[in-house]
């Protein structure tokens, strides 16, 4: 009876992962608006470029719903750090924005890529790298001067995204599983650069020890986070095109085998000597924990010991379905009413089941101010990904029973718990006085309507 259980969860996990993938809807327009822009860097940039590159989840296919662009830009007889390169493409954009359907205002330029969002609302991350082929020379490059690590990391996007192409379909459902949880996560505002390669990078692991269970490579993913520090983890290459894998055994990990895996696996051999570290298989100098605050190492490890916890409780428990989703994959943390990093706000006008074709998230703001207090957008950011985790949840764990009713029960349930608020019935529809509006689409049986989600601060 108890493996009968098991082996349910398994299908339900695996089944719930494998609809987090993004819309084709996503990957088409998102496809098609990074071409026009690489088309026209290639026309008007006074850099020669070599060629263009999707890095991140998106070329890695390990995407979550919607994910950002990351968007690589090859340019030949170029050097880190790309300072020059980064002023001429924010130029570039800034000049053609709506030929090229990027939101206004919305360019800013982060000292190594250019961050933006396009009109359809996908947020984009535009890295310039140096056309350098060979890994082993960009490794040496960065020996000479470590501080240029995160300059030249983009010259490795191929490494990078073939590491997570070469892994199995299992490994990749388990990623999205794993990193579904992690969007769920607040930090209270602290910044988790890397956060999701990190996640991917800890995913790899937990499925090569419990590959062919997803419950229990899932327990296993957190049980690693929640020892957050004192895990240690690197991968090497058994192959010569970079197409198989394995983690380096912690045994091996030490500093007596230095030379061994220093710098081809690990790059700093100080790095041997601390408790813990996650490096980037492509670039054995980003070390994913390095620069992670005590604060979120903490909040990392509390997140996942408390929905480990819950695995554990819903396993032995009657639920499932949509109930098991949501009740595992809580936000954390749960309730947000008393975070001082946030600004909630004091009223709300909620459709759960407009008509709706687009299956893009959207967001309208009526009231400018908002967007530039960094507590009430911060609060936005925390919403967005709470409504679309619970929309997407209940949408897609029972296709065939899932109806408008449930979705509006879940949204309700999420608010009240996340802030402590009764949306209570639909009250009349002020939705053009209020400040902000998040549009959260959904389908049911082919159908498309979305939860439209509208705040004021006032």
């Amino acid at each position: 009876m108890v493996e009968d259980r098991k082996s349910q969860i398994d299908a339900l996990l695996t089944n719930f992962g494998q609809s987090l993938k993004a819309s084709d809807e996503f990957y088409h327009e998102g496809t098609q608006l990074a071409q026009r822009l690489f088309i026209k860097l290639q026309q008007k940039s006074k850099f020669s470029i070599a060629e263009p590159h999707f890095g991140g989840s998106f070329g890695k296919k390990t995407d979550v719903m919607e994910p950002d662009l990351d968007l690589v830009v090859v340019c030949n007889e170029v050097e880190p750090p790309l300072a020059k390169v980064l002023d001429d493409f924010e130029d570039v954009l800034t000049l053609y924005q709506d030929e090229l359907r990027i939101n206004s205002d919305s360019i800013k330029n982060k000292e190594r890529s250019i961050n933006f969002y396009f009109k359809n609302g996908i947020e984009v991350d535009l890295l310039p790298a140096a056309n350098i082929e060979d890994k082993e020379e960009v490794i040496q490059k960065i020996m000479k001067d470590p501080r240029n690590s995160v300059y030249y990391s983009p010259s490795l996007v191929k490494t990078q995204v073939g590491f997570l192409k070469s892994q199995e379909s299992f490994t990749h459902t388990l990623i999205r599983l794993a990193k579904y949880w992690y969007k769920n996560l607040y930090f209270g505002g602290e910044k988790v650069f890397g956060g999701s390669a990190m996640i991917e990078l800890i995913s790899v692991a937990a499925a090569e020890e419990e590959g062919k269970s997803m419950l229990r490579a899932f327990d296993k993913v957190l049980e690693m986070i929640s020892r957050l520090d004192s895990l240690k983890l690197a991968f090497r290459s058994l192959s010569a095109d970079n197409d198989k894998w394995e983690r380096v055994p912690v045994n091996e990990l030490h500093q007596g085998n230095s030379r061994q895996i220093v710098p081809c696996l690990v790059g700093n051999p100080l790095k041997l000597q601390q408790n813990y570290f996650i490096i980037e298989p492509a670039n054995p100098f980003q070390d994913f924990l390095e620069e992670r605050t005590i604060t979120v190492i903490n909040n990392f490890k509390k997140f996942a010991s408390l929905t480990r916890t819950d695995l554990g409780q819903l396993v032995s428990s009657n639920r499932v379905g949509e109930d098991f989703i949501l009740a595992l994959f809580q936000p954390r943390p749960l309730v947000i009413v008393h975070v001082h990093t946030l600004c909630l706000p004091n009223y709300f006008n909620v459709k759960y089941a407009s008509p709706c074709s687009s299956l893009l998230c959207g967001m309208k703001v009526r009231n400018e101010a908002v967007m530039k207090d960094d507590r009430k957008k911060a609060t936005i950011d925390v919403l967005k990904a709470r409504l679309l985790s619970v929309v997407n949840a209940v949408a897609t764990t029972n296709p065939d029973t899932v109806t408008t009713n449930s979705v509006c029960d879940a949204v309700r349930d999420a608010t009240k718990t996340s802030l402590q608020v009764d949306l209570g019935p639909a009250a009349v529809d002020r939705e053009n006085e209020m400040d902000v509006t998040l549009t959260i689409p959904y389908r049911i049986k082919g159908q498309g309507y979305a939860v439209r989600y509208s705040m004021s601060w006032k």
